[in-house]
């Protein structure tokens, strides 16, 4: 069995590969190729902590159309979300993964899971920006400093390798976000400043990526640009919202999986609640737009609003997971333990 630490998924992951695969898992997704439970939810109130366990399998297409395209895929991911871990010093997610031969459930790999879920999670974002966005974005407004923010900022700089030309970054703690913006500047050579407000990294900005763990929305709906995509990543539950009710209302929505967004993204759960939308209003899911069968950018009207909202799926987890052990397997990464 192969253990992948952190380190070796990093130097595993190739950003463009991980949008290929993560947008492939969201057809097989919409394909109905993917058996994906709605994930199960432990709760630790004393301990403000919750556990969150999501199985998946993926089924192969019949006719291999990718260089990244495996076999049938078949993984399980456990993590933890300890709220008080930050005031600690400790990581406030930790996680595993665990990879299995499909056809025999023989354990593959163990993965370090709070990375592969960063890695999963910033390849989708770039997936949503590649069908959703305009043309040729210029401007990339950054809400967060995280790991989900790093990852976001890569996977869509290798979709607009070639158009964006600015990134702001907007956060909470200056001194964090001004280190943020100088790592990221050094990593991607493109200009990363910190935004002094959300009105002024909004400016202008094409692309708009949420990556935090607001309970109320980061901006007000008059700040967004005519035409903007707005990646929606950061909340996970139902009473977390990072985007105003009213830019639900009028934006195209899509979603990574319909029933989990309705259940789980507070940006969905409250405007549904409040009366402002209905379940209707989801136009499309992420994967029918990749397999084709709902127009993405290119079917909108002019200077319509597109928003993507993730709430996490295991099939991403799981054919990322399947793409990294390959590679890994490939370059001689990671440690081989015998344990059966």
């Amino acid at each position: 069995m192969l253990i992948l630490a952190r380190p070796d998924i990093l130097k595993a992951v190739n950003w463009n590969e991980a949008v290929e695969v993560v947008g492939q898992a969201f057809a097989a997704l919409a394909g109905g190729r993917a058996r994906v439970p709605l994930r199960t939810h432990f709760s630790l109130e004393e301990e403000a902590g919750l556990l969150l366990l999501m199985p998946g399998a993926i089924q192969a297409p019949p006719v291999s159309t990718t260089a990244t395209a495996e076999g049938d895929q078949l993984a399980v991911k456990l993590v933890s979300i300890f709220n008080r871990n930050p005031a600690r010093g400790l990581p406030l997610i930790y996680g595993l993964v665990t990879l299995f031969e499909a056809d025999t459930g023989r354990p593959l790999a163990l993965l370090e899971g709070a990375t592969l879920t960063a890695v999963r999670t910033g390849a989708a974002g770039g997936v949503a920006a590649k069908y959703l966005a305009v043309p040729r974005p210029a401007r990339l407004a950054l809400f967060g400093t995280g790991a989900q923010a790093e990852t976001q900022l890569k996977a869509t700089l290798a979709v607009f390798e070639s158009s964006i030309e600015e990134i702001r970054v907007v956060g909470r703690d200056v001194s964090k976000a001004e280190a943020f913006a100088r790592r990221m500047a050094a990593e991607t050579g493109r200009p990363v400043r910190v935004a002094s407000n959300p009105a002024e990294a909004l400016a202008g900005a094409e692309l708009v990526v949420t990556a935090t763990t607001s309970y109320t929305p980061l901006f007000e709906d008059a700040m967004l640009a005519p035409g903007a995509h707005i990646n929606g990543i950061g909340s996970y539950q139902a009473t977390m919202r990072e985007v105003p009710g009213e830019t639900v209302v009028r934006s195209r929505l899509v979603v990574d999986q319909r029933e989990a967004a309705l259940s789980e993204a507070g940006d969905i759960a409250i405007p549904l609640q409040e009366g402002l939308i209905s379940a209707s209003h989801i136009y499309a899911e992420l994967g029918e737009i990749v397999s084709g069968a709902q127009p993405g950018r290119a079917g909108f009207k002019p200077g319509e609003i597109s928003f993507f909202k993730s709430v996490g799926n295991a099939a991403q987890d799981v054919a990322m997971a399947a793409q990294i052990y390959r590679k890994a397997r490939l370059l001689g990464l990671g440690t081989e333990v015998e344990m059966f």
